[in-house]
């Protein structure tokens, strides 16, 4: 029997009150189950989509790459690169989904090559400046709903598991205490009207007396 079950009919107001409960965490469980699930699978195809837009910017930029590199050279490329490294920032908000705190809506802060630098530099350097911009943006944006997809993965196995605890553990083992105290309690009422029914026939008996004595003759 689950936990200290409290004797005789308090019991059964026990184990009613924590059935109760168990079913009511189920269906809030349940709940919260569906709606992860729904979340999880709007971030899939996000996340599939930004995982194409990655891939495609990335290529791009590596394809203008090297045709800067190949005009200018690599050492005019690092030359451009060094005016804007190091200024770049990104920064995540957080969005909770059912108790579930992950990242979200990602915004770069992305420098761009001044004027004069672009000038200095060969024609495919701006066009490659802004394909890595691209691209690093389609990066962190892949990151930002990766992450967020699999933390609210965890939480769903998570969920499930404790429906599955409930569901298969806790609300058998009370199903079973209170159909068990119940027989008993069944068992305790019956000897009581048996004792109650003695008791009152005795009693009826005892009120009656002896029998009045013939005084006929």
């Amino acid at each position: 029997m689950p936990d200290q079950v409290p004797p005789g009919r308090a019991g059964r107001l026990w184990l009613r009150g924590r059935l109760g409960a168990a079913q009511r965490s189920m269906e809030l469980l349940d709940r919260k189950r569906q709606l992860l699930r729904r979340e999880q699978s709007r971030l899939a195809e996000l996340r599939e989509e930004s995982n194409r837009r990655w891939v495609t910017s990335c290529s791009e930029a590596q394809t203008w790459g090297l045709r800067a590199a190949l005009l200018s050279g690599s050492v005019h490329v690092a030359m451009s690169a060094a005016a804007v490294a190091g200024r770049a920032g990104v920064e995540v908000t957080w969005r909770n989904t059912m108790g579930v705190r992950h990242p979200d809506d990602p915004r770069c802060e992305l420098p761009e090559l001044e004027p004069a630098d672009a000038a200095a530099a060969d024609a495919a350097v701006a066009p490659a400046a802004a394909a890595y911009r691209q691209a690093l943006e389609a990066g962190v944006a892949y990151a930002v709903v990766d992450k967020s997809f699999a933390m609210l993965d965890e939480e769903l196995h998570a969920t499930e598991r404790r429906h599955r605890a409930i569901e298969r553990r806790r609300v058998p083992r009370l199903e079973d205490a209170l159909r068990r105290l119940e027989l008993r309690l069944e068992e305790l009422e019956r000897e009581e009207r048996v004792v109650t029914r003695w008791a009152q026939r005795r009693l009826q008996g005892k009120l009656a007396g002896p029998a009045a004595p013939d005084s006929g003759g």
